[in-house]
């Protein structure tokens, strides 16, 4: 499966809510067709309407793995965006 193929079926599953990297990567696993031979978190962030919006801790756990991220669409976070106080 190409990048550009993986990025739009990942845009259209964050479109509903935002998803962790290990949630993602299960996800991508189960659908046709996908290897698992690509870095996700760099195809994730090469996207400009996908955005890392936090880092979950793993609490207790060392190593070299890359964190666990919380990805989100740039849409689903401008609707749920807080409004900003009126400073008058």
């Amino acid at each position: 499966m190409e990048a550009e193929k993986i990025r739009l079926i990942i845009r259209k599953y964050l479109s509903e809510q935002p998803r962790n990297s290990a949630e993602i990567a299960i996800w991508l696993s189960s659908q046709e067709g996908y290897s698992g031979s690509l870095d996700l978190a760099s195809l994730m962030e090469s996207d400009a309407s996908i955005v890392r919006i936090g880092t979950v801790r793993k609490s207790g756990m060392t190593g070299s793995t890359a964190p666990l991220s919380e990805w989100a669409t740039e849409e689903w976070v401008r609707h749920h965006e807080r409004a900003k106080p009126d400073n008058k």
